[in-house]
């Protein structure tokens, strides 16, 4: 009976060294596990602050450019009524001198017919005259090349 006993307990002394070595085996492999978790989750916590990072800097360039986008519009808005006001002074400079230049050109037109008709009036500067349209003429060209424009309208005759 004795070896009976001494069978059964060293049966029981290698389940019990058996499962000891699965039990040491399981608490390794759950500590492993608890590692890889800890780890990943260190690695979630990186790329969650890297990403809210990237998205803060994001963020903030995104707003940096509208910021400066809104200020180059505001500049160009602020600009538009003096550019406005020199461009009405342009208009109403050329408008001037194609009146002035028409009005030169009908006192050349009389000047002449009655020089033709054979009438002299000496207090007519015909040379004053036509170097005042000349000088009209250059000086509406420089007005006309301000505004952009290659001709004056072909309803005004000014040569």
């Amino acid at each position: 009976m004795t070896s009976f006993l001494n069978q059964g307990l060293e049966r029981l002394m290698n389940l019990y060294e058996e499962a000891c070595g699965v039990n040491k085996m399981l608490e390794a492999k759950l500590k492993k596990v608890e590692v890889t978790i800890a780890d990943q989750g260190m690695i979630a916590t990186a790329k969650s602050q890297h990403y809210e990072d990237k998205f803060k800097a994001m963020t903030q360039e995104a707003q940096a450019v509208m910021k400066k986008a809104t200020q180059e519009a505001q500049a160009k808005l602020d600009d538009v009524p003096a550019q406005h006001e020199q461009d009405m002074i342009s208009y109403r400079e050329g408008l001037k001198s194609f009146i002035v230049i028409s009005l030169l050109q009908a006192r050349l037109k009389m000047a002449y017919e009655a020089k033709v008709a054979g009438f002299e009036f000496p207090t007519w500067t015909i040379e004053a005259w036509e170097v005042k349209l000349k000088d009209l003429r250059a000086l509406l060209w420089s007005i006309l090349l301000i505004l952009g424009l290659e001709s004056p309208p072909k309803r005004l005759k000014w040569r």
